[in-house]
């Protein structure tokens, strides 16, 4: 394998001396200058081939200002349409992933009838406690039915116009819901601040109840239906020498994002006042 290599080298070594040589030979003969000729007539065409691609690459072409203002504007146009098509795009994108876990929920769910609105309208005030959505009652919506999303509880709808709602959220300080913490089972009211947050009170001291544990609606009071979540607890403060204790929930539905929810429209809520100012009768 070696002889091979040194003999391939020594023959390619041969071949450029012999090359030099009779490059050398016609330079003194004066012949080296029809060689030169003969290489110019085989690469001119290609020359003239290439030059005529490249040219026009190279060539600057003036144009009067109005041609290129009108130019520009149409630029501008497209431009303009392209990105309204884009973003109407990501909007389409966006409204389709909402309304399949919607409509996931509601299969999982197969409790309740829901009907779908879209929030037209927000509070305006620095802490978010209410929003307006696009059906009322010619639509079927009614006073205090239950307003969801697929994340869970949104509010109530707290009052009614022939084609527009206000739906109470459950932050808001008017709200007071019976909620269950999940895990333990403890029974307590879940009541809005002015804050994001909310206070979950009346939880007795021996309930075992912690950071992370899911807050669903007990059905108490017969104001909202069972087991929608609601939040989940941040905090909890429990003292030896308190009643009750107390926690922190954070709703699990983003409230300042909603652009989509759904109300429960089978539910009704039902007025337990009547049975629980019934006076007792003397005779018992």
């Amino acid at each position: 394998m070696y002889q091979n290599k040194l003999q391939r080298n020594v023959i390619l070594s041969a071949t450029i001396i012999g090359i030099g040589i009779l490059l050398l030979s016609l330079s003194y003969r004066g012949s080296l200058n029809q060689f030169k000729g003969l290489i110019s007539t085989m690469i001119t065409p290609l020359q003239v081939h290439i030059y005529s691609i490249v040219e026009p690459l190279f060539t600057y072409e003036q144009r009067a200002p109005e041609e290129l203002v009108n130019l520009n504007a149409t630029l501008t146009t497209e431009n303009a349409i392209l990105r309204s098509e884009n973003i109407r795009l990501n909007e389409t994108i966006y409204e389709r992933d909402m309304l399949a876990a919607l409509l996931n929920y509601t299969q999982l769910d197969n409790v309740h009838t829901y009907l779908t609105a879209n929030v037209i309208g927000k509070d305006t005030s620095s802490f978010l406690q209410y929003i307006i959505i696009n059906i009322g009652t010619t639509g079927g919506v009614q006073r205090d039915m239950p307003v969801v999303t697929h994340a869970g509880l949104v509010g109530i709808i707290n009052e009614a116009t022939p084609r527009a709602s206000k739906v109470l959220l459950l932050n808001s300080d008017q709200m007071a819901i019976n909620v269950k913490v999940q895990n333990s089972r403890a029974h307590g009211v879940l009541f809005g601040q002015a804050s994001k947050d909310m206070r979950l009170r009346y939880i007795l001291l021996d309930a075992t109840i912690k950071s992370g544990d899911l807050v669903v609606t007990s059905g108490l009071g017969g104001s909202l239906p069972a087991n929608i979540l609601v939040g989940e607890i941040a905090s909890v403060r429990s003292r030896a020498y308190d009643v009750f204790q107390e926690a922190e929930v954070l709703p699990l539905v983003d409230l300042d994002g909603i652009e989509i929810v759904m109300i429960i429209t089978d539910f009704t809520p039902t007025d337990l006042n009547p049975l629980l100012s019934t006076p007792i009768p003397d005779d018992l």
